[in-house]
């Protein structure tokens, strides 16, 4: 509604078009030969908005730029257990009996899929699932293997993994939604925050992980040295944890509790960096609130400050030259664009205020606009109409009149035709 304020109002042709693009995954802005710079070379005020969603997968895969040697091998490890059930039916069956001595309902292997960022977090989940199946058949049947699955540094990194990108996918599948409303992007994107911060980067090295769903399994039962797990009959089964460096290490040092918490603390801190580099125009999105009446304020004049830093925050984003956008018309129209939603559509989101606004707003606006410029009444100036049908549609009636006020204003006003009140 506003937006097409603004290109009505500006009396924007075609040629002065804005368009709001959204680059494919595989085309990234700011490439010579991306959609928006092809775009660019003939409508040169066209703007990118590279997807919100995709964004949040490469910052994902961000995390990786430290320690890659390490998340390298884990990788390994997760693709050695897709690989080796695939391969063997006796692999298979024996896998199924152990499900059923461990009470595991699903335990099929997942593979990790190189352009889909986040389905690694999915393969670390389901590894960690059915962990201890596999444990117990590299333990007879795949000994090299079986030492590298049983070091601290991989089961450590497996499950922080698992806990991290679980969350990523929630907020990945949330941005994905059908009618999502992208004022909600910056309230997702700060509770992330908020959640890894307090979980993953505190400065208690005791308390790394504390409230994640398998990290914190993991730590619990590793202050034993060794994993256990409890089969369906009451029966322990364990595995001895190595402290050693993942093969192929340039780093030959012990890796230990301390090491693997720092580089843990080095990913998860990627991760959030990455997402503050790629979502910069958070502010806009931010802004976009100036749509959504249930984020207005309730107290007036704290709505009308607010409204104003959003639409003006909107236009800045918009305006890509001063000639598109009368900022001064459009400030003065929001007022009226303000108080209209806040009265139709109170209390309602960006899509319902949207449906509310568009449908009802417009058909009582056409009817109105037919009962004041009737036949008899034709020849009505605009100005003159406009002001007709703000004062039928918005104003508050009769009874909530100021008439003091009123006769101040008259009184004030430019004396144009001088008559006596007597």
């Amino acid at each position: 509604m506003l937006f097409a304020a603004f290109l009505v109002e500006s009396g924007l042709t075609t040629e002065k078009l804005i368009a709001i693009a959204t680059d494919g995954a595989s085309v990234m802005i700011g490439s010579k030969t991306g959609v928006v710079a092809r775009f660019q070379s003939s409508m040169h005020r066209i703007m990118g908005v590279h997807c919100i969603a995709h964004r949040q997968a490469l910052a994902a895969k961000d995390g990786f730029i430290s320690h890659p040697h390490v998340f390298a091998f884990v990788d390994k490890v997760a693709s050695k257990v897709y690989s080796w059930l695939g391969k063997s039916s006796k692999r298979h069956a024996e896998m199924w009996q152990l499900m059923h001595e461990f009470a595991i309902m699903d335990g099929k292997a997942l593979q990790i899929h190189s352009i889909r960022w986040l389905s690694r977090g999915q393969v670390m989940e389901r590894l960690v699932h059915i962990m201890h199946v596999v444990l117990e058949q590299w333990k007879h049947h795949e000994k090299k293997w079986y030492g590298h699955a049983t070091l601290f540094v991989v089961q450590f990194m497996i499950h922080l993994l698992a806990d991290v990108l679980s969350e990523l996918s929630k907020l990945n599948q949330e941005f994905q939604r059908n009618e999502f409303d992208v004022t909600l992007i910056g309230a997702l994107i700060d509770f992330t925050f908020e959640k890894f911060t307090r979980r993953y980067l505190s400065n208690d090295i005791y308390g790394f992980g504390n409230g994640s769903k398998h990290l914190t399994m993991f730590l619990n039962m590793a202050k034993e040295n060794s994993l256990t797990f409890v089969d369906a009959k009451g029966h322990a089964h364990n595995h001895v944890l190595v402290h050693k460096p993942v093969p192929k290490s340039h780093k030959k040092k012990v890796t230990h509790d301390a090491k693997c918490v720092c580089m843990g603390k080095i990913y998860v801190q990627n991760i959030l960096n990455a997402l503050n580099q790629r979502y910069e125009d958070i502010s806009v999105f931010n802004a976009l609130k100036i749509f959504s009446p249930s984020s207005y304020p309730v107290d007036a004049n704290e709505r009308d400050k607010k409204t104003q830093e959003w639409l003006a925050k909107v236009i800045e984003r918009i305006n890509v030259d001063s000639f598109v956008i009368d900022m001064r018309r459009c400030m003065n129209e929001r007022e009226d664009f303000i108080g209209m939603l806040y009265r139709s559509a109170q209390n309602k989101g960006m899509h319902d205020a949207w449906e509310v606004s568009s449908i009802a707003a417009c058909e009582r606006g056409f009817s109105r606009h037919n009962y004041i410029k009737s036949i008899s009444r034709c020849s009505l100036a605009l100005d003159t109409l406009d002001a007709l049908m703000l004062l039928s549609i918005d104003a508050q009636g009769i009874a909530m009149i100021d008439w003091d006020d009123a006769f101040d204003i008259w009184a004030s006003s430019k004396n144009r035709r001088a008559r006596p009140l007597e």
